[in-house]
């Protein structure tokens, strides 16, 4: 489970609980723990920060 905070241009926090998270020049897009998609269009954040990069598996380096 990947914990990814957003900050939006207009000052708000918002964190979301992800099982997979894919973000490209335009788009962050999240698969939520309950298994609902979130498209969020990154010319309305202003940053965003996960707690595990996307590389990264449990376990160490494979």
């Amino acid at each position: 489970m990947n914990t990814v905070t957003v900050r939006w241009f207009d000052g708000y926090l918002e964190e979301f609980r992800a099982t997979e998270v894919r973000f490209g020049c335009d788009l962050l897009f999240l698969r939520l723990e309950d298994g609902k998609n979130r498209h969020i269009p990154l010319r309305m954040v202003r940053w965003f920060g996960m707690t595990q990069e996307s590389h990264q598996r449990e376990g160490g380096a494979e």
